[in-house]
């Protein structure tokens, strides 16, 4: 007859395995080592406290900065939520920070509307790993899925703002940028940044096209419509500009320095982007 396995048989497997489980995502997120990992706190200009990972590469120093990354989740989700981007983008040498927006994992609250465009954190977290030592502060990216990416927008507009511009280049994921003026006129709101947008074909909240009639163009169509050949052409009125694709990088020379635009269309829906290797692969490519 054989022995039935005991409770005090399956503890000791169950523990057996959290530690290989344990180990295993040290390993996979310090790529073996080689990248710091430190769970950050800092108070921000609101007086606030932020949180976020930071991943530093053993080759980051004063002496050989680095480039930076900051990177961050959606709605209601936290810094977690980035863990495919900020393994990928440290292994191949950036630094990144991985943030929880205020209000969000251990991220504290900013609760007055006035605050809002600074009350995601962005932009406090792009000023805080521009002061460090050991990052290339002339080459820092932002990106963020749904909410996160509408994060990456509001520190651009105060990124506009300040004496000494900061963001080199944007991805936005699964949210719009901005193409229009509030009058509707089409403008390039992000001068010589480089900027790339993923735009899920099946995004369930983004990436709609209106007519003046109410109606409007699904995702999938997002990238034959006015908005999205606008952005391509680098924010003029698409009827002047030539027509343009999908996965292809355009480039114009604005202000002395060449710009970069481009537009991914997975086939997927809007919370797939999170754990997808199709859209990982497309940032790492971007930046």
């Amino acid at each position: 007859m054989k022995k039935q396995k005991t409770p005090k048989y399956w503890l000791k497997l169950s523990l057996l395995l959290c530690v290989i489980a344990i180990l295993g995502a040290s390993y996979i997120q310090t790529d073996a080592g080689n990248v710091t990992v430190s769970d950050m706190r800092w108070e921000t200009g609101n007086g606030r406290y932020m949180s976020a990972l930071l991943f530093k590469p053993d080759g980051a120093s004063a002496e050989n900065p680095l480039p930076a990354i900051i990177t961050s989740h959606g709605w209601f989700n936290n810094r977690e939520m980035q863990d495919m981007n900020f393994v990928e983008y440290a292994r191949r040498g950036y630094v990144v920070l991985s943030i929880d927006m205020q209000g969000h994992g251990n991220s504290e609250v900013l609760y007055s509307s006035e605050l809002y465009p600074s009350a995601v954190g962005m932009y406090d977290a792009v000023k805080l790993i521009a002061d460090l030592p050991y990052v290339d502060s002339t080459k820092i990216g932002v990106t963020g899925h749904s909410n996160g990416a509408m994060a990456a927008n509001f520190a651009t507009d105060q990124d506009n703002m300040a004496e000494t511009p900061l963001i080199a280049s944007l991805l936005f994921v699964a949210n719009d940028a901005t193409y229009t003026t509030p009058d509707g006129a089409y403008f390039n709101k992000y001068g010589s940044r480089d900027i790339g947008i993923v735009a899920a074909l099946y995004d369930e909240f983004f990436f709609r096209t209106y007519n003046a009639d109410g109606t409007f163009e699904a995702p999938g169509e997002y990238i034959n419509g006015a908005n999205a050949q606008s952005f391509l052409n680098f924010g003029i009125d698409p009827a002047e500009g030539s027509v343009r694709e999908s996965y292809k990088v355009y480039t114009e020379n604005i202000d002395g320095e060449e710009a970069m635009r481009v537009i991914y269309n997975p086939s997927q829906i809007h919370p797939w982007n999170t754990i997808s290797l199709n859209v990982v692969s497309s940032s790492i490519d971007f930046f």
